[in-house]
């Protein structure tokens, strides 16, 4: 179902920030815990759910972390060399987009038994919870400390991995944000229209697990279009951003990504020795 693919990725995107051994290695459990909140599972569906989850991870941790790893290592490469420029941070930002884009694919088959496995009533409890969700999350982006929050997770982000910004870069960081927003008020009436879809399959099993089997695997393919042209839109300006800040980076800064990207490495190599 679309919101385990979902948080699943919620749980590596955080482990991107964090350190990713505890991440990884809570991860059946935190996302077993948030789908239980939309859709108030049984203690078997729970147990089949982390099951499942673990297999998943375990895959991951062969086929996706060794091209992370080799990412990373490049990257520390390329900054602590002073040979960090335009193309290469474009190379970074769109093997990350494509890693993102296709993550959710990890998760097919845990998703799909998973929705075979629920029942009306679970249906009708995840269709009342998606909808308070979906209105809370509106009433938040439409709410005065949105766009403070939004500032403050940018600057969080930015300076976890170099440090102090310059002043400089602060105003490209503070431009961004006032000329390329996120769509996120499009995001939420795209996530209404898939939720839609969704629940269109209901009543027919069979074409609710092939649905949600093909929105593993391309989950692009039913959104809406003016949603997928202004996330390209926005992706391309946080190219510009990403690539104006990293190809500035002071001497200090340079050192300071360098370290956390070795940390992150020493950190994905270390699940990947588990897997």
């Amino acid at each position: 179902m679309k919101k385990i693919i979902l948080i699943a990725t919620c749980a590596l995107n955080f482990s991107a920030c964090a350190r990713m051994d505890i991440a990884v290695n809570w991860a059946d459990t935190f996302i077993a815990g948030r789908v239980d909140d939309y859709f108030d599972i049984s203690s078997e569906q729970s147990k089949n759910l982390k099951k499942s989850l673990q297999g998943d991870f375990k895959k991951i941790k062969t086929d996706v972390l060794p091209q992370w790893i080799d990412s990373a290592k490049q990257l520390e490469k390329d900054v602590a060399s002073n040979s960090l420029d335009e193309q290469k941070v474009h190379t970074a930002f769109d093997l990350v987009m494509s890693n993102v884009e296709h993550f959710t694919s990890h998760f097919s088959r845990t998703a799909v038994d998973f929705i075979a496995s629920t029942d009306g009533d679970q249906l009708s409890y995840f269709q009342k919870s998606f909808k308070e969700k979906n209105e809370d999350d509106l009433k938040d982006i439409r709410s005065k400390k949105y766009e403070k929050n939004q500032k403050k997770r940018y600057f969080k982000y930015f300076e976890m991995f170099i440090g102090d910004l310059s002043k400089e870069q602060s105003a490209l960081i503070e431009k961004h944000l006032q000329e390329s927003p996120y769509p996120a008020e499009l995001k939420i009436k795209n996530r209404e229209h898939v939720f839609q879809v969704f629940m269109q399959k209901r009543a027919h099993p069979e074409e609710l697990k092939n649905f949600v089997a093909q929105f593993s695997q391309q989950p692009d393919a039913f959104n809406l279009p003016e949603y997928n042209e202004a996330v390209k839109k926005y992706q391309v300006r946080l190219k510009s951003l990403l690539t104006q800040v990293l190809t500035t980076l002071s001497p200090a800064q340079k050192k300071e990504l360098c370290d956390n990207l070795l940390e992150k490495v020493a950190q994905l190599e270390k699940i990947r020795g588990r897997s």
